[in-house]
């Protein structure tokens, strides 16, 4: 059983308690028969800025207490898998176990594009190529989509600037980068369209209530596509400005 971190939290080892004991009625369930319980491993993974400082040891969860007591406490620990106490290079081992950490390493990166990049030349090794094709849709969607932290577009470049020999991988890069076009020019459409309705709409001002300021225009110019069309309704009937914009 594993946990990730990415920062730490104090009340880990209660919250690891809870899954032990939860995996532990939901075995009974599953061996009604059964008189032992199977061990399970608890794994914390942390890809933290900082140290790790939240208790390791369940005892230090509990007020003091009399030795008399102790006993009674649980004797209950976890390991700790610290990715950003290690150097890039101290992260070893198969590429797909590389790929993971490094990833969960680098999420708060200050070049996070530069590191897709790095993310990208792995995914190219890992011999599953189908795994290779959900690792690489995982990454897009939390770097692009999750946090923000990479434009959409500088993705693009990067697929485009990176191809690969795999046909599958191939495809999936190329359908990524034709939506990210049609995207675009959807978006450039809508604000023509939007562009077009809010100077319709000035023009209309101009001859039925004479020439609009300043702060007028600027308000129409930037307005949404709900309030233009709504604009546009009242001018028809509205006798003042101001009914048309209220």
């Amino acid at each position: 059983m594993f946990e990730h971190k990415s920062s730490p939290e104090y009340w880990t080892l209660l919250q690891l308690l809870r899954y032990l004991a939860a995996e532990g009625d939901a075995y009974r369930k599953q061996h009604p028969k059964a008189r032992r319980l199977p061990p399970i491993y608890p794994l914390v993974i942390y890809h933290g800025k900082g140290r790790w400082r939240a208790p390791r040891n369940f005892h230090d969860l509990i007020a003091p207490l009399p030795a008399v007591l102790a006993p009674f406490v649980p004797r209950f620990t976890y390991a700790l898998h610290d990715i950003c106490a290690r150097t890039n290079a101290e992260i070893k081992g198969a590429v797909l176990t590389r790929l993971v950490q490094l990833a969960m390493r680098w999420i708060f990166s200050k070049e996070p594009l530069a590191r897709l990049g790095d993310l990208l030349t792995l995914i190219e090794q890992v011999e599953d190529r189908t795994t290779a094709l959900e690792i690489l849709e995982s990454l897009l969607r939390y770097d692009v989509q999750g946090t923000g932290r990479v434009e959409e577009r500088d993705v693009r470049a990067l697929l485009e600037q990176n191809p690969t020999g795999d046909p599958i991988m191939q495809t999936f890069i190329d359908r990524y980068i034709e939506q990210g076009r049609q995207a675009g020019r959807q978006e450039g459409r809508q604000e023509g369209r939007q562009e077009g309705e809010a100077a319709m709409l000035l023009r209309q001002i101009d001859r039925k209530f004479g020439p609009p300021s300043e702060t007028v225009r600027a308000r129409i110019s930037s307005a949404d596509p709900d309030s233009l069309v709504r604009w546009s309704d009242r001018i028809l009937t509205a006798d003042s400005l101001d009914a048309v914009l209220h």
